[in-house]
């Protein structure tokens, strides 16, 4: 008789062995105390609950804000209709398509608004096509400011300074039907110059109101192609208005 099973797991074989044959970018932050964060939020706060020398095993208490490091918005966070972190689908991040846009040759300043001509000129250049369901990211090239990269400043200048995403930026993401738009700044769509915020229509209008996740606090996008696959899974945190994630990004 023959195994109704085995086309399935010969499927399942070649699926596991092709992704194990792409390149893996992890675009996470390391959280601790230490985790930049947008300028209003509190870094995570970490203690000691017991040793290997005293107790015979190890163990810590976390203190977590939902938007530390790389995170995920739900919808709820600016939607009260909208849904929470607990009630998304456990694979709304997980290998989905992402198309990137990289806009560090613009060299955006602090309070800037990234205009549709710039994301279209990226987008010809790199031959990007969003599809509905894609992840779109953006790779301002803002991590070059944290503690030990090029342009290093004061670990507080990251969360109170980036460009954000003008409107039209924002209804052409939306327009699109994108499931999520992220970015390696600390809010996304939001501009800040020294903590002064202008922009921010996705989060209100254009993304979560309409569903689209944000996701924020990317690191080093910069080595990961334009095009692959983005594989996250958010925490599942009761009435959450976000989650922590790890981001993997799969490609040539």
């Amino acid at each position: 008789m023959t195994n109704p099973t085995a086309p399935l797991q010969l499927s399942l074989t070649e699926i596991g062995s092709r992704v194990r044959g792409l390149r893996i970018h992890d675009v996470t932050p390391i959280l601790g105390p230490d985790t930049a964060m947008f300028f209003l939020n509190r870094a995570p706060k970490v203690a000691q609950l017991s040793r290997h020398a005293t107790d015979g095993a190890a163990a810590n208490s976390w203190d977590l804000h939902e938007h530390s490091g790389a995170h995920v918005d739900a919808p709820f966070h600016f939607d009260p209709q909208g849904q929470t972190i607990d009630e998304l689908p456990a694979d709304v991040l997980f290998f989905r398509p992402y198309k990137k846009y990289d806009l560090s040759e613009f060299d955006l300043a602090p309070g800037a608004h990234a205009t549709l001509e710039q994301i279209t000129r990226i987008g010809d250049r790199d031959h990007l096509t969003l599809d509905e369901g894609d992840i779109a990211l953006v790779d301002f090239g803002y991590d070059k400011y944290l503690p030990g990269m090029s342009d290093e400043r004061d670990p507080a200048w990251w969360g109170r300074n980036q460009p954000g995403l003008s409107e039209e930026v924002c209804e052409f993401f939306a327009g699109a039907k994108v499931v999520a738009v992220g970015s390696d700044t600390s809010a996304c769509d939001l501009a800040l110059a020294d903590g002064q915020m202008s922009a921010g229509t996705g989060h209100g209008q254009h993304f979560l109101p309409n569903g689209i996740l944000i996701i924020e606090g990317l690191r080093g996008l910069n080595a990961a192609p334009a095009t692959g696959l983005f594989a996250a899974l958010p925490l599942k945190l009761a009435g959450g208005t976000a989650s922590p994630l790890r981001v993997v990004l799969l490609g040539p």
